[in-house]
Parts: C-alpha cells; sequence; structure tokens
C-alpha cells in the first residue's frame, strides 16, 4: 500500500493526513473548507500520488459528492472509499445502534480505540456537537450520549440575547477559561455555559462507569478536547485524531478483507 488520504469533513472542519504504508505521517492539516484540504492534498499528491483517499463525512451525501469533484478538478484520481457503519467492525467491535444513526466519525474513533485498547473505554468527542461513546472489553458499542457543544451552546443563547452579548466566531474563544462568576453577559455565558458543559459530561462519565466498567478511561478527541481536558474532574486522556485514526485501521481493514 503506497500512500494514502485521510479525510474527516466535520460539521465546521475539514482534517486531514497523508500516510505512507507504514503509517507514517507524511502531512497533515485543518481547514473550513474542503477547498483547503483539496489543496493540501494536491500539493503532497505532486510530490508522490495518492492511491486512495478514505473519507469520513458528517451532513448530507451531497458534501460527498461535491467533494470529490474537487479532487478530480485538482487532478487527483485516487478511488473515494467513503466508510459506512457496519454491524461489526475491525478488532470485534460490534454495533448495536439503530442501523443508519451512528455517525462515520463516531464510528472511525471507536475503531481507534479498539485497535489500541481492549479494555472499557468512554469516548468523548469534543467538536460541534459533543458525543459520549460507551464501548465494553468484549468490543460491544453499548450506546452514547450526544449533546450541543460549547459553540452550538453559545449560538443557542446569545442570538436570543442580541442587544447584550456579540456574535462569536469558533477561533475566538479564549486560550484558558475562567471559572469566576462572570462580571457581564459575555463572561457569565462563557463561562456558565463552559462549565455546564463539562459538569454534565462528568456525570455521564460517572453513570457510564457501572459495575462491569468501574475502571474504564475516558479518552477525548475533537477540536475542544484541549480546552475541556482541564475542567473535567474525570481524569482523561487526550488522543486528537481518533477518527483519523481510524480511517487508517480501516483502510488495512478493509484493504485485508478484499485481498481475502
Amino acid at each position: 500500500m503506497a500512500d494514502i488520504a485521510l479525510v474527516d469533513i466535520g460539521s465546521t472542519r475539514v482534517k486531514w493526513q497523508v500516510r505512507n504504508a507504514e503509517g507514517e505521517v507524511l502531512g497533515s492539516g485543518a481547514n473550513r473548507d474542503p477547498a483547503g484540504c483539496v489543496r493540501g492534498l494536491a500539493s503532497m499528491a505532486r510530490e508522490a500520488p495518492l492511491t486512495a483517499v478514505w473519507l469520513s463525512r458528517v451532513g448530507p451525501g451531497e458534501r460527498e459528492a461535491a467533494f470529490s469533484a474537487e479532487l478530480a478538478a485538482a487532478g487527483i484520481d485516487a478511488p473515494v472509499h467513503a466508510v459506512t457503519v457496519p454491524a461489526n467492525g475491525p478488532h470485534g467491535l460490534r454495533i448495536d445502534y439503530a442501523a443508519g444513526q451512528l455517525g462515520v466519525d463516531r464510528y472511525c474513533a471507536l475503531v481507534a480505540a479498539r485497535a489500541r485498547c481492549d479494555a472499557p473505554m468512554i469516548l468523548v468527542d469534543a467538536g460541534t456537537a459533543v458525543t459520549v461513546d460507551v464501548l465494553e472489553a468484549d468490543g460491544r458499542h453499548a450506546g452514547g450520549y450526544l449533546l450541543p457543544g460549547r459553540q452550538l451552546g453559545w449560538e443557542a443563547l446569545q442570538t436570543r440575547l442580541t442587544d447584550r452579548i456579540a456574535p462569536r466566531e469558533a477561533t475566538q474563544w479564549p486560550d484558558d477559561l475562567e471559572t469566576a462568576p462572570g462580571l457581564n453577559s459575555t463572561e457569565a455565558l462563557e463561562r456558565g455555559w463552559s462549565l455546564g458543559l463539562a459538569g454534565a459530561l462528568d456525570g455521564l462519565i460517572a453513570r457510564s462507569r457501572t459495575a462491569e466498567r468501574a475502571g474504564a478511561a475516558c479518552w477525548l478527541t475533537g477540536g475542544d478536547a484541549y480546552w475541556l481536558a482541564p475542567v473535567l474532574r474525570a481524569e482523561s486522556t487526550i488522543f486528537p485524531n481518533l477518527v483519523l485514526d481510524g480511517l487508517w485501521e480501516l483502510s488495512r481493514w478493509e484493504g485485508a478483507e478484499c485481498a481475502g
């Protein structure tokens, strides 16, 4: 297997990597739109041709079609493998979630976690939405929780308080979260929603650690993982690229299945 591209089209960002046959990351990026990703991949492809593009996509199928068209327009003719969610995945992973409702990004993160560890696991993906997925030691996905993310929650209330709170882009949050009570509406919403989200996640993590999962590790991924980790009471470890790691695992697994 020569160089392949791994692409995660999320709700607000497109993350990508190019890896060689050994899994070494040769190039990577994060863009606000697919066009930026395609430019990065085209630059990499000029150095060495890409043999495949593995894709995780949330949202309507038109986003996938548009991305494939942009790849073709940029001269990248590698086949695009758009991941779907099966009932049974690699490393003994089993999905009991309602058919067609588990996001491909969540599935890829579960694949990556299962490849790294066969113990109980709680995965928190903090992005536009925040998802909490529970993975049993035997590989069964036991379900999960879904919450609005930091930016989404901010926007929901800010639009009702436009006389006091200005709009904010996802890139405009402070690097460090103050926890003291806010002295104006912007501070109050920023701190109240952020700490409330962290508190809700702590509660869900605690509820997920049943007797059978008492020692379950908590892994964080997603664009908001780094601000979230310090304010969680639950001990956690950040794995920033679990979705891309899962795409890599699937490229190897599905490639082996086809070869077999």
